[in-house]
């Protein structure tokens, strides 16, 4: 990933790229390139919580002034309602995200490279400055500003919080306040840093990604002083920005340094997709943040960031682009295996998402026939080694489904064999959500994408069956599996619409005709429901109606309560959501039922890949945003790097168009 000095020479082309460093912990930094905070969520030392679900951020940003030639300059920037300062942006040429994370200031003959990374398994921010050339000696000022907060708060809201600041004789600074504490210390250079005690507040900085576009989000940041220091052409300083009190030598931050690069270049040298392309190489390098591989604790993926949570349908949909695409299959078993020990753990129902403490929560009604497909995935790429070894507890994530669980909040219709959905409170699908109390999607009885989970799922666990030789459960799952096929299209076909409907209640008989892009997994997962020319029609209904640059909208444009882009007021955000909003990962299965009915136009399928590549010159650098709008511009929304997204992409260029 580089930028030049054409992508980065005004505020605005600066703000809208941000970078990403993390831990593989779920800590992280993050900002914009030109180093202004436009989201609640930035910040260069932003920590997973240990009694909280909220992150924490602890450190916002480092405010930087060089002196050279008798003159000051100023390289940080800084939005303020009226004001933007200082305007530091002006003084960056360039920007490459490769090994990691860095820009080249440039004041005439000076070149000041400044770089950020995060050591695997620790919770610090390293940031580095070298000075590239120069033909004097230089100072620099080095002021760190401290959130305290949790990453959603409004930290304005009840006036300044009290600070207090003390020193190690080892010369690590300590901040307290807000309940938190965090450090900073200094290494490097060939004159010795002085820091001096000058606190100072920085108020009214607005997050303008945050809020309303009139009242956009403020925050007041404290700074308990800087510290000073000469540098002469070829010197290093590092900055650490840590949660606990470290005082790393030169030498130990040159080994953090170099283990990270190393780190980097191992994971790009195994991945299976092709990454001699810019592009799929950048998106493997985004995706390193999305996976949790630490010793000592159960891989994990995490759903996106600011979000980082672990949620059972991202987690599943995504793993076949985050782990076998990238070369990470034992990631992959001991994601599924910490999974399916939660689900044994709550009586053979998948949860929903596991929480900071590692505890399983359940709700959601699809999240034990996503885990199926996953495990179908790693059976066909990898091994059915896993799915052998754990056929009683798949078996019963399967039987759970036919015997029914008020916790799951669905079950087997004992006539057609469909999956009904209970339309609970504490239960949902992936469209659920409301506003005011208001339904975002009003769903209910057999949901089409339910139906069509549901036959794949009875596919794989038969495969199983006979994989460990019991035939019996083998012969019952095949003769299910074809009474849901045939109940499938009786139920959902739409003959007037050429497509299927989104849902159908079996009390009333009153079904959703709506065009939404649930469809599409009838003719997209492994083993598709309908392959014969209705298949062709589905896609073809939602490839006129739904798709569009970035994604699958969530509803017809035509349709009455369609709402095309994210904008408004806070409710009118949530509709857009689901009521129109374009979806990558939908693309994702789109682009494999595409290639499932056209296989010989592989460049056609990749014509739905490329537009990412400029996409990844925005937002979160190299990586893909949860959705978009789903009219012109077509705007980024959500997490700015998504697991669901940047895992089914990654999935389809490696499974359909390597």
């Amino acid at each position: 990933m580089y930028l030049g000095k054409a992508d980065v020479n005004t505020y605005d082309k600066g703000v809208e790229r941000e970078f990403l460093v993390s831990n593989g912990m779920g800590s992280y930094g993050s900002s914009t390139v030109v180093g202004a905070n436009t989201r609640s969520e930035h910040g260069l030392l932003v920590v997973r919580p240990h009694d909280s679900e909220q992150h924490t951020v602890l450190i916002s940003k480092l405010e930087e002034t060089l002196y050279a030639n008798n003159k000051k300059y100023q390289l940080s920037t800084n939005r303020y309602k009226d004001l933007i300062y200082p305007d530091g942006y002006r003084y960056v040429q360039e920007y490459q995200g490769t090994p990691f994370p860095s820009v080249l200031f440039v004041i005439h003959s000076i070149f000041l490279k400044k770089s950020i990374f995060m050591p695997q398994n620790g919770t610090c921010t390293v940031v580095k400055y070298e000075l590239v050339a120069s033909p004097e000696q230089v100072f620099m000022d080095i002021r760190p500003l401290f959130a305290h907060r949790s990453a959603t708060e409004s930290p304005c809201a009840e006036g300044r919080p009290q600070y207090e600041s003390s020193q190690t004789p080892e010369g690590v600074v300590n901040v307290q306040g807000r309940g938190y504490m965090s450090h900073v210390s200094f290494a490097g250079a060939s004159t010795a840093l002085k820091w001096s005690n000058k606190p100072l507040w920085f108020e009214n900085l607005i997050y303008e990604r945050d809020g309303m576009p009139d009242n956009p989000s403020l925050d007041c940041l404290w700074s308990p002083g800087f510290g000073s220091i000469g540098m002469q052409e070829g010197d290093v300083v590092y900055v650490v920005l840590s949660e606990e009190p470290i005082a790393y030598s030169v030498e130990d931050l040159k080994a953090l340094e170099k283990e990270t690069t190393d780190r980097l270049d191992s994971f790009i040298k195994q991945v299976a997709v092709n990454t001699d392309h810019t592009v799929l190489q950048d998106m493997v390098q985004g995706s390193c943040h999305l996976v949790a591989d630490n010793k000592g604790s159960a891989p994990a993926i995490f759903s996106g960031f600011p979000s980082v949570e672990q949620r059972a349908r991202d987690t599943f949909i995504s793993l076949p682009g985050l782990t076998l695409a990238t070369g990470r299959a034992e990631v992959a078993k001991g994601i599924l295996a910490n999974w399916l020990e939660k689900a044994v753990s709550c009586d053979g129902i998948m949860p929903a998402s596991i929480d900071n403490h590692g505890a399983p929560q359940l709700g959601d009604i699809d999240a034990g026939l996503w885990f199926l497909y996953a495990a179908d995935k790693y059976s066909s790429k990898v091994s059915m080694d896993f799915a052998k070894e754990n056929y009683p507890a798949i078996r019963s994530l399967l039987e759970k489904y036919m015997e029914g669980d008020a916790r799951l909040g669905a079950v087997m219709d004992t006539g057609s064999k469909l999956i009904k959905f209970f339309n609970r409170d504490n239960t949902k699908h992936w469209m659920s959500g409301d506003v005011s109390g208001e339904p975002l999607v009003e769903r209910r009885g057999y949901l089409v994408e339910m139906g069509a989970l549901w036959y794949n799922a009875l596919k794989f666990v038969q495969s199983v069956a006979l994989a460990v030789g019991d035939s019996a459960a083998a012969t019952e799952y095949e003769t299910l599996a074809a009474e849901v096929a045939d109940s499938f299209v009786r139920t959902f076909w739409n003959e007037e619409e050429k497509y299927l409907f989104d849902w159908v209640d079996p009390t009333d008989g009153e079904r959703d005709d709506a065009i939404r892009p649930n469809a599409i997994f009838s003719v997209s997962l492994p083993h598709p429901v309908i392959a014969d020319d209705k298949g062709k029609q589905i896609f073809t209904t939602c490839w006129n109606e739904l798709y569009t640059t970035y994604g699958l909208r969530t509803l017809d444009p035509h349709h009455d309560k369609f709402k095309g882009r994210a904008e408004g007021r806070p409710d009118q955000k949530k509709k857009a959501r689901l009521r129109g909003m374009a979806w990558p990962w939908l693309l994702g299965h789109f682009t494999t039922a595409y290639m499932r009915f056209y296989p010989e136009k592989k460049e056609m399928g990749w014509s739905f890949m490329r537009p990412f590549s400029s996409h990844l010159r925005r937002g979160c650098l190299g990586g893909v945003a949860e959705y978009f709008d789903g009219t012109m511009p077509y705007r980024p929304n959500g997490d700015v790097l998504a697991a669901i997204s940047q895992g089914e992409l990654l999935r389809v260029m490696h499974e359909d168009l390597a």
